[in-house]
């Protein structure tokens, strides 16, 4: 199957342009952690709807990693009621326009909330002192992962004297370490690290730590910093080239689910310990 991709290396690509590459990538082969190659087909065909967490999500990385886009890829709307006639009207010239344009349409109270959140992770030491270095912010890179390509889209990439840090920014319920270390295990941050890794060595160098801000979602929108670390990520390797190739039959047609015969049900540990 030839999929038409950018070359192998580093870009700069609108979010569209970057979701319109059919390549495997961090979050797509993240499905299969769980999942069959049937459940990742279902993804792959069915349109993804944009919510509030996801729109939150994007004016946030937005805000603190590039600013100047939000003109165009933002429609924000005052209050209006779309029980009325004026606000129905109102939201579907936005909708008409995000059509035409690919922007997103956001919300006040979200745009609010999105701007406290920003101000809470500049508020952060750890946090500001990552931001102010970046040397490159919402960039694509195109590599190769058992030897077919790849893709990712790194929020941020701090190279300092020889040092190369990659910066992701996570929008979480609860930032606490305990919390949010089971976030990363359920959300498949650590499998992340792992495969950005893998195509920022290929095109940038060493990757020499892979840093996580994140910001709660309500107030007072506390923030922490968190390195991924290297036995961590590590972990998450050994299964890479097993997922991108699952996820290649998936793209070739394949739709495995579950087993189609009688199987047993073994009872899990923790119920046969209450016997």
């Amino acid at each position: 199957m030839s999929v038409a991709h950018p070359p192998i290396g580093i870009h700069r690509l609108t979010d569209a342009a970057y979701f319109g590459i059919d390549l495997p990538s961090s979050s797509s082969t993240k499905t299969l952690l769980t999942g069959t190659n049937a459940h990742l087909a279902h993804e792959r065909e069915t349109p993804r709807e944009e919510n509030d967490a996801f729109t939150l999500g994007a004016y946030l990385h937005a805000l603190l990693l590039d600013p100047e886009s939000i003109a165009a890829n933002f429609i924000a709307l005052g209050d209006i009621d779309r029980r009325t006639k004026e606000g129905k009207a109102e939201w579907e010239s936005a909708q008409r326009r995000a059509g035409l344009s690919g922007a997103r349409i956001i919300t006040r109270p979200l745009v609010e909330q999105a701007a406290a959140m920003a101000q809470a992770v500049r508020e952060n030491p750890s946090a500001a002192s990552l931001l102010n270095t970046l040397s490159d912010r919402e960039t694509t890179i195109i590599g190769e992962i058992a030897g077919r390509p790849a893709k990712a889209k790194v929020d941020g990439i701090v190279r300092l004297a020889g040092a190369c840090i990659v910066l992701d920014v996570k929008t979480t319920e609860s930032a606490r370490p305990t919390d949010f270390a089971a976030s990363a295990a359920k959300f498949g941050y650590f499998h992340q690290a792992a495969f950005y890794r893998r195509l920022v060595e290929q095109n940038i160098g060493v990757l020499d730590d892979f840093v996580i801000i994140a910001v709660e979602k309500k107030a007072p929108y506390l923030t922490a910093v968190y390195r991924i670390p290297f036995h961590a990520i590590e972990t998450a390797d050994r299964r890479i080239d097993e997922l991108v190739a699952r996820w290649w039959e998936v793209a070739e047609g394949d739709r495995t689910g579950y087993a189609l015969t009688i199987q047993e049900l073994e009872p899990p540990r923790w119920w046969l310990g209450n016997d």
